[in-house]
């Protein structure tokens, strides 16, 4: 992770990029199905349940006006096998495995529940019985809005079941005067599900990258936009903690703008922000790895932490600092070490243990950073923690 700041606004980014082909990139999609799924299993059992007591209320009337053959098909395929069926996929939801896989069950379930609607209307149709069709509407409805599906799952859903009954009513039921109303009524209910699916799933969306970009507001410094005071506190906490299990190094360097007040007095605090920003953006170059990271620790103070590096990488790791630093070029008239803006640094590195622990290390690199100043500034001073 080149730069922490980076990506705690990848949730704004991406509200800024947009996403009207309802779909993120890979990491951030993965994060959201994972939510999305959370959310929506309470959801998928109202919907089994709903489909459990429409069937259950239907079967009766429907009965009642059928003989023959055509009863024996619907009890068949809605008594044996659906309502087991239903039971059988509501036990599902309560299990882990099944639960990831859920949107995949539900399309299997939806696409079954009206292929069998389908097929129970033409068979009682074909030997002079009459169903209403209007039930597949009621499937198509529930695989948008009930079934926890995506837009373009629901959406291919839909236009199976719309597909299978077009061809059975052409090519299996007689012909009879309605029947273009019918496929208008289906095809009809399709597009309002499938917009009303659409626009369900983008403000899902939406609200997931509004309520990442507000996590991740908590966590930023807004002028610099690398971690704020709290978020630091909690990252260096992390890292602490990895590196005291993996007994591995931790190195963490405080540092602070020489003269800064000056330089806010000289050319204004808007220059002075400006400033402050720039440093940020050279200091938080220095962290490459997934573990490292940057932080504003307050005012013109910052702080670097990197995982896993030997004390011998210290003075590499210095000279990064101030070559960075160098680059930006920064006129300081006002400073008394050079004409251009220089930090003062307080570098530690050492392994963690209970008692060196991370308020230890900071508490170290403050007394050093302190210590550089007092020798003339512009320059960062190292210190290796003695091991057990």
């Amino acid at each position: 992770m080149a730069d922490f700041g980076q990506d705690l606004q990848k949730y704004r980014r991406q509200m800024d990029t947009g996403f009207r082909n309802l779909s993120f990139p890979p990491d951030m999609e993965a994060e959201y199905t994972s939510q999305y799924l959370a959310r929506n299993i309470a959801k998928q059992r109202t919907a089994l349940w709903v489909a459990a007591i429409l069937m259950l209320l239907l079967i009766p009337f429907d009965i009642n006006v059928l003989s023959g053959k055509p009863e024996d098909f619907y009890t068949l395929l809605r008594v044996v096998i659906m309502l087991p069926l239903l039971a059988v996929s509501y036990a599902c939801t309560y299990i882990p495995l099944f639960q990831k896989r859920f949107q995949t069950l539900a399309f299997g379930m939806v696409l079954f529940f009206g292929l069998s609607t389908n097929l129970c209307v033409a068979y009682a149709n074909k030997l002079g019985q009459q169903l209403p069709y209007e039930g597949l509407i009621l499937v198509i409805f529930m695989g948008f809005l009930l079934a926890g599906m995506g837009f373009r799952l629901s959406l291919t859903c839909a236009s199976l079941l719309f597909l299978s009954y077009a061809l059975l009513a052409i090519f299996y039921m007689p012909p009879h005067t309605m029947l273009m109303h019918e496929l208008i009524f289906i095809f009809g209910s399709c597009l309002v599900g499938g917009a009303a699916a659409y626009t369900l799933e983008y403000q899902s969306r939406l609200g997931f990258l509004q309520k990442g970009a507000l996590r991740s507001a908590a966590k930023i410094d807004p002028l610099t936009n690398l971690l704020n005071r709290g978020a630091i506190n909690h990252q260096l906490e992390i890292i602490m903690d990895h590196a005291f299990r993996e007994k591995r190094f931790i190195t963490m360097v405080l540092l602070d703008v020489d003269y800064f007040k000056r330089y806010n007095d000289t050319y204004g605090h808007v220059q002075g922000d400006a400033c402050l920003v720039d440093v940020a953006k050279a200091l938080s170059k220095g962290c490459r790895r997934s573990l490292d990271f940057a932080g504003r620790y307050g005012g013109e103070e910052f702080i670097l932490v990197w995982f896993d590096t030997k004390p011998e990488e210290m003075a590499r790791l210095s000279d990064l600092i101030s070559s960075n630093i160098r680059q930006l070029s920064i006129i300081h008239e006002k400073s008394k070490v050079s004409e251009h803006i220089t930090l003062s640094g307080g570098m530690v590195t050492g392994i963690p243990s209970e008692t060196l622990t991370s308020s230890v290390f900071v508490q170290k690199a403050d007394d050093i950073l302190y210590e550089s100043k007092n020798r003339g500034r512009n320059r960062i001073l190292c210190y290796t923690f003695p091991g057990d």
